[in-house]
């Protein structure tokens, strides 16, 4: 756990268990899998197939080699269904977008200790009480002047009925 000053900018609702590493080389999809348990939610695939887990690889693109077509604000999935969540959405998703977002992950995810969510994202979002955020890694691929992504993996720490 950071100390209670915690990360600069970061609001001290967010429990963080380690520092952030900046990363330039890194095989992102491997990051993913090594972290996925149970079944996955792979939301916004895209061309990204991950076959090594019981993985639901899902995109608004019809073209995306995906499982399923959905809309990740409106997702056709029952609630409680995924033990883990992936997700790289499209960058600059709008703030009154993020919420909608958060509201529609954490409705599909199940709700039991060692539930997981995986992002590659450009913000830092907060899915409530009990998410511990356990890695941030700030990662910019190999090219200079690429922008720059967050790898963050957060782990449920107790079943939300715990609280």
């Amino acid at each position: 756990m950071c100390p209670e000053v915690g990360l600069m900018g970061v609001s001290k609702r967010f429990r963080i268990s380690s520092r952030p590493r900046w990363v330039f080389s890194l095989d992102v999809k491997e990051w993913m899998e090594q972290r996925m348990t149970g079944l996955t939610l792979h939301l916004c695939c895209g061309l990204t197939r991950f076959t090594r887990f019981p993985c639901v690889n899902v995109d608004i693109d019809p073209d995306a080699d995906v499982d399923v077509v959905a809309d990740m604000f409106h997702l056709p999935f029952r609630s409680g269904v995924f033990d883990t969540v992936v997700c790289d959405p499209p960058y600059r998703l709008a703030l009154h977008r993020r919420v909608a977002w958060v509201r529609e992950v954490m409705r599909v995810i199940r709700k039991r200790q060692g539930s997981r969510i995986l992002l590659k994202i450009d913000f830092i979002p907060y899915f409530g009480r009990g998410w511990e955020l356990r890695e941030l890694v700030v990662y910019q691929g190999a090219k200079y002047w690429a922008p720059v992504s967050l790898l963050l993996h957060y782990l449920l720490g107790h079943t939300l009925l715990d609280f």
